[in-house]
């Protein structure tokens, strides 16, 4: 190969190695994508020149294909009971309606030691305060395998796993025993660590103030409130919260401070660096951010240092390179792409500003950079913001620059603060300015916040999207010299498709869709341009992150009863910012044996101007359509106290001359009074042996059966009750969509088994 082409192998061969991981991620197989990596390397050492080239970059193909393969795919334990023993490796997280949520390193089962860490969760009303990072623990529990993507656009939570180490899940607590840990435990350690330093940080400035230092400390973003995190997402600048490349950058400056003042060898100053970054990476809990902003900033250190200048794509490429061969299950994160698309559009508008005439003011040459240098960050997080969150917030471009001054002011601050910790005088002086800093920051952007229409909510992008990014880029690039006719054209057409395709498209269809939420409940009714949401599923955002892709607003909220499996999603779509403007119950949900949160939950909606209204049998809501009927409960029949089951909602829909019968979680002592022929059932109660009795579905006659759970056997002998009627359940087939047409309806599965 000539000079040229190797000083330009890097970023090609960066990218095929993404392409190949992304290809390793469908493929569970090793043996070709091997027999490939040794095929093509041995063809590297025979070519020349543009073939030799061309050979690498096949490398780098099978290279990806082979790591993404294994990482993708790793074995598994088979599910069931097991003793399980493990270190708390990171904060225990309480969620919504007394769950933990809590990630444990250095796993065994049953003795055997497990490849990869687990995802521990369990409810419980009981206090669990001796639950803390570094701590060991002993109890039995019920493993399984985490589930990959299998709602449209939704989150895959298989992968989000495999992206922190963890390759299981286990659900319960039973026999728990909680003790200092016996053998040393690094990840144990450092969390334990994290854990005690955020301690001492929030006794010392205060409960606000030191929540988030450790969040831009140590990068415990959990700390921060649920609406400040909201109101920093509006204005475009939550990455201020996550430890990343500005906090990375600002660690930097401070040690190139220090040791500009002590004097430091270059030779040393280097090595320094990558130590300190190393321990910093790890006080993180090996975050990925913080490592691939670390090894960003360190190999252009290495390069400046040692008087090897090297080029910002290429350095990004190296970074890249290096993280997907080292970390293949990384590519498919929002943060991955995040990362790379966002210093890839810093790079692309560099050399747009030196090209630029300067201004003779410091301070507006600073400021005309600064903002350029934001757009070329937007620019690049434009695609990847959009097919992951579907917003854009307005002001960032505002916000971003003082937001980002005052908190870098504060990060050294806080910096100060974390040193000092050992002298409680100079600690406790630190305290009250940063209090106050912290506090300004805190009252502007809640107060910016919010204000209404801050952040513009949009469908998930199509390909017109990302071929008017992609205008967008040329349009800006320096590299190649283009007519300033040309360049102008291409700035306005990129601008305007990108527009064009965010439009939301008109809906003319009838569907039913029940989504894939494992033993919970959540689907969506949408007739045209009415759209009810019929249970919302556990809080875990299934259901807000379908009806955020698509932009849909629900005319109502339908919650069958108030049980965490069928109503705790109400939470996510809060959070989520989906408008909840009607909540329909059964007469009676909120007398019934419920969880308190619940209530306080249904009162915070009604104090924020949502409507709640009570159904029984015979109310009837209409749709463009047909019509949604309620069979149970009766009017006037309900008796608080009880298991909110017994009168969970069961509704009739009818759409087009076809009729599905929702059963929601109704006992089979109770379905006599619902029991109507429909051409499809919902079964009742996830398909629970007390429910959907031979003779409830004898009378209901359907031509399909629709099944939610999570486990495949509940599946299978379920189908073994049911006769020759086919059962659709979503461990196998996923979201199942029933799209309607007059007189007939279709059974459309998201996944195939």
């Amino acid at each position: 190969m000539t000079n040229r082409q190797r000083s330009w192998l890097l970023p090609p061969a960066a990218l095929a190695l993404v392409a190949g991981v992304f290809l390793g991620r469908n493929a569970a197989g090793i043996l070709l994508p091997l027999f490939a990596c040794i095929l093509t390397l041995s063809s590297v050492f025979f070519l020349k020149g543009w073939l030799r080239f061309s050979a690498c970059i096949v490398f780098s193909v099978m290279l990806g294909l082979f790591a993404g393969s294994l990482a993708f795919h790793p074995d598994l334990p088979p599910e069931g009971e097991y003793n399980i023993q493990g270190v708390i490796s990171d904060e225990v997280t309480n969620g919504s309606f007394g769950q933990y949520r809590i990630a444990l390193s250095d796993v065994t089962l049953d003795g055997r030691p497990l490849s990869g860490g687990a995802y521990w969760t369990f409810y419980s009303d009981e206090d669990h305060s001796s639950l803390l990072p570094g701590k060991a623990v002993s109890f039995t529990a019920s493993l399984y395998h985490p589930r990959g993507a299998d709602n449209p656009d939704g989150y895959d939570f298989r992968e989000a796993l495999l992206q922190r180490g963890i390759t299981v899940g286990v659900y319960g607590k039973n026999s728990l025993t909680v003790q200092d840990s016996v053998c040393f435990s690094f990840a144990g350690f450092i969390a334990s660590l994290r854990h005690r330093l955020s301690a001492s940080l929030i006794a010392t400035l205060g409960e606000e103030t030191g929540a988030y230092a450790s969040a831009m400390l140590l990068g415990m973003r959990s700390l921060i409130p649920s609406d400040d995190r909201q109101a920093f997402s509006r204005l475009g600048i939550a990455h201020i919260l996550s430890v990343s490349g500005f906090h990375v950058g600002v660690l930097i400056g401070i040690l190139n401070l220090l040791f500009h003042l002590l004097r430091l060898r270059q030779s040393v100053r280097l090595l320094l660096y990558a130590v300190l970054l190393f321990f910093y990476s790890s006080l993180c809990g090996m975050s990925q951010p913080v490592i691939r902003a670390s090894l960003l900033m360190l190999l252009g250190l290495e390069g400046r240092i040692l008087n090897r200048p090297r080029s910002g794509l290429h350095l990004l490429s190296a970074v890249l390179f290096i993280m997907v061969l080292f970390s293949p299950v990384q590519v498919t994160s929002a943060s991955f792409q995040l990362t790379f698309c966002a210093v890839f559009g810093l790079v692309w508008v560099m050399s747009f500003i030196r090209r630029r005439k300067r201004f003779r003011s410091r301070i507006l040459q600073y400021v005309f950079e600064s903002l350029v240098l934001t757009f070329g960050i937007q620019l690049g997080l434009l695609l990847p913001e959009l097919s992951f969150f579907q917003r854009l917030p307005l002001l960032v471009f505002l916000v971003n620059l003082p937001a980002m001054l005052i908190s870098g002011m504060l990060i050294l601050f806080f910096w100060l603060a974390l040193l000092c910790l050992p002298v409680p005088f100079l600690s406790a002086l630190l305290s009250v300015p940063l209090s106050s800093v912290t506090g300004f920051l805190l009252s502007g952007i809640r107060q910016l916040g919010a204000l209404p229409g801050l952040t513009l909510w949009i469908h998930v992008p199509n390909l017109l999207t990302g071929f008017g990014v992609v205008l967008l880029f040329l349009g800006f690039c320096c590299f190649i010299r283009f007519h300033a006719g040309m360049r102008t054209g291409m700035l306005v057409l990129g601008a305007v498709l990108v527009v064009v395709s965010l439009f939301p498209a008109h809906h003319n269809g009838t569907e039913y869709i029940q989504l894939s939420a494992g033993n919970a409940d959540a689907a969506v009714i949408w007739d045209q341009d009415k759209v009810y949401v019929m249970d919302t599923g556990e809080d875990d955002g299934t259901l807000s992150s379908f009806l955020r892709a698509r932009r849909l607003t629900p005319d109502a909220v339908i919650l069958t009863h108030l049980h965490t499996d069928h109503a705790g999603g109400l939470r996510s779509l809060i959070e989520d910012e989906i408008p909840v403007n009607t909540i329909l119950l059964p007469e009676g949900a909120e007398a019934q044996d419920i969880h308190p949160e619940f209530i306080a939950l249904l009162d915070q909606l009604q104090q924020s101007g949502t409507e709640i209204r009570s159904l029984s049998r015979g109310d009837v809501l209409p749709l463009p359509s047909g019509i949604l009927t309620v069979l149970w409960p009766e009017h006037g029949k309900v008796r608080s106290g009880q298991d909110a089951n017994k009168y969970s909602l069961v509704t009739r829909l009818t759409l087009k001359e076809s009729t599905v019968l929702l059963a929601a979680d109704l006992p089979g002592a109770y379905e006599q009074y619902c029991a109507a022929p429909s051409d499809l059932l919902k079964a009742a109660h996830h398909g629970s042996p007390s429910s959907s009795s031979p003779d409830f579905i004898s009378v209901v006659s359907p031509k399909a059966i629709l099944l939610s759970c999570r486990q495949p056997t509940r599946v299978a002998d379920f189908r073994s009750c049911s006769g020759d009627i086919p059962v659709y359940g979503t461990p196998e087939y996923g979201a199942l969509t029933v799209r309607f047409e007059e007189g007939k309806f279709t059974v459309i599965p998201y996944l195939t088994p």
